[in-house]
């Protein structure tokens, strides 16, 4: 199974993200973005054009992916799941 985040340093909610993902000891990829407060935008970097190309236009993260084609657009999604058990169905059974 491959799990990849893409995460900037600011945002408390990519940094839980990745704690969850340790706690249940499952590997993963992170890579950082930055946010650009002033222009409100992204800083331009080979990271934000892949998460871009990956995710959309999208104006927060995380953005996790799992197996290059299964993504899970934020935290807000990703918490219902845990929380739910859907996100532990779904690494078994990639697993």
């Amino acid at each position: 199974m491959n799990i990849e985040i893409y995460y900037a340093q600011i945002c408390g909610l990519c940094h839980k993200a990745m704690e969850y993902f340790h706690s249940r000891g499952l590997q993963f990829s992170a890579y950082e973005v930055i946010w650009d407060d002033e222009k409100q935008e992204w800083v331009d970097s080979p990271n934000v054009r892949e998460m871009k190309q990956r995710a959309g236009n999208v104006d927060f993260v995380p953005q996790i992916f799992i197996n290059q084609d299964i993504h899970i657009a934020g935290w807000r999604k990703l918490e219902p799941m845990i929380e739910s058990g859907e996100f532990d169905r779904l690494i078994s059974r990639l697993e």
